[in-house]
């Protein structure tokens, strides 16, 4: 068992100050002289390697990891803002369609009724025309129906 325990100090302690040597960056020239850096070397190119502090990045710790903490907080609020507004979106479209075919409806049965005599079907299939009074209601609500749908 010391073992174990030794082998995972020895393993704890070397990931601590390894952290400093894994972060290369190496600066590099392309063709049209824009200095480029990568985080290794480029084949073809001379490339130098830079020391770079790690004290100060977010393994280092300070206000580098809450700052990007706080970035990361807020785009998590600006995607969930954005999904909101999309589903929000598409709720007025399925509306808007809605009250679009509404209004054609309402349009095209005002059309029929005004155009002439009306009947339904009764039972055994002979036509029922409306009266002057209910095709005269029936008018008057499908004007209502494509003033409030109409728009």
């Amino acid at each position: 068992m010391s073992r174990v325990i030794v082998l995972s100090l020895f393993l704890f302690t070397s990931s601590l100050t390894s952290s400093q040597t894994l972060a290369q960056i190496y600066r590099w020239v392309d063709e049209k002289g824009q200095v480029q850096f990568s985080d290794r070397p480029v084949k073809g190119k001379a490339s130098s390697e830079i020391e770079i502090d790690t004290s100060k990045n977010s393994y280092g710790g300070g206000d580098v990891l809450n700052r990007q903490r706080d970035l990361l907080d807020r785009y998590d609020q600006q995607d969930q803002k954005s999904q909101e507004n999309k589903k929000q979106a598409q709720r007025e479209e399925r509306n808007q369609k809605r009250l679009e075919s509404a209004c054609l409806r309402a349009k095209d049965q005002l059309a029929s009724y005004e155009r002439g005599l009306i009947y339904t079907l009764d039972g055994q299939g002979e036509r029922v025309y409306y009266s002057e009074e209910v095709r005269a209601q029936k008018i008057e609500s499908y004007r209502q129906s494509i003033t409030k749908n109409c728009k």
